[in-house]
């Protein structure tokens, strides 16, 4: 005899229509409060985005109105501009050396700060100070460091035998400058991802490696790297796209000089859009900055995640 199974109640379970009643009544109640958050991002965000895109196509105003479509004639122009390939340059340098500093300098005072010192406590919040200092402030602090006459760097350049010299009028010393600032603004954040990685990392893996002998050095390469990898992956990814991005710096420190040396394509935007009022051509800046950090966060899931060891 061909048995044939029948659907039962425990099979098939029917949803009561008061469980329906109730998952809407949820959904509409989840909506009113999605509703500021969207607003939000409609406002401040999925607008000036489109708005962006949309004036990238149009030849503009003085007012920053469109006046003439030209397609993609905004990027023709700043495709043929030398200053834009210098920005862009500048910008890809100071990227590379901002983030690799960045995150070996954090590297280095979180795995000082996890070790078995007196006044650990004191360093680590020292350390991690940084994060409470705004970007403008903390220009403000670089620049009177750099003053020539007053700055405590001017002083111990002297001090060492160096004559009086204003570093931010020397192309190679104004590049520097913004460099340092950013790496010391943005050593708190890693340094505080970086101590929590490394308090997770179990004590036993360095006292194994200690008494086989193994150098701090290569204990950090061997174990500390490894197991920190997840974090440090993140922080690379954060730590591009902020560099990408530097403003502040660039506008209170050194104003893209001299020679434009330090002028960056976020910062070249700023002086299109708000200088100029070319708002046609730093919408194109502004879309072509957008694709590359675009292309670099792609570039960093597709082949850096690769190396990281999840636990």
């Amino acid at each position: 005899m061909e048995l044939h199974n029948q659907p039962t109640e425990a099979q098939t379970p029917v949803e009561m229509p008061e469980i329906k009643v109730k998952r809407r009544h949820w959904f509409k109640s989840a909506l009113w409060f999605l509703v500021p958050s969207l607003v939000i991002m409609a406002v401040f965000t999925y607008y000036p985005m489109i708005m962006t895109v949309i004036n990238s196509l149009f030849a503009t105003n003085l007012t920053g109105k469109a006046a003439n479509f030209v397609g993609v004639g905004n990027y023709v122009t700043i495709f043929s501009d030398p200053l834009f390939f210098k920005s862009l340059g500048n910008t890809f340098i100071f990227v590379a050396v901002t983030s690799v500093s960045t995150i070996a300098l954090a590297l280095i005072l979180a795995r000082l700060a996890t070790q078995r010192l007196r006044g650990a406590g004191f360093f680590r919040t020292a350390f991690a100070s940084t994060m409470g200092v705004s970007a403008a402030a903390a220009s403000i602090l670089w620049l009177f460091l750099f003053n020539p006459s007053v700055g405590l760097i001017s002083i111990l350049l002297k001090m060492i035998g160096f004559a009086q010299v204003n570093v931010l009028t020397n192309p190679t010393g104004a590049m520097i400058a913004v460099i340092l600032s950013s790496v010391w603004m943005g050593s708190g954040f890693a340094f505080l991802n970086l101590l929590g990685a490394l308090q997770s990392v179990p004590q036993d893996y360095y006292d194994v490696a200690s008494l086989a002998g193994w150098s701090n050095w290569r204990q950090t390469w061997k174990i500390t790297i490894p197991m920190v990898s997840p974090t440090l992956f993140f922080l690379i990814v954060v730590e591009v796209i902020g560099a990408f991005k530097t403003f502040t710096q660039i506008d209170l420190i050194t104003g893209g000089g001299p020679d434009n040396t330090t002028n960056f394509i976020a910062y070249k935007v700023y002086q299109d859009a708000f200088n100029y009022r070319n708002i046609g051509i730093a919408s194109a800046e502004a879309i072509v900055l957008t694709v590359i950090i675009a292309l670099a966060t792609w570039v960093q899931f597709r082949f850096t995640e690769r190396k990281v060891y999840y636990q």
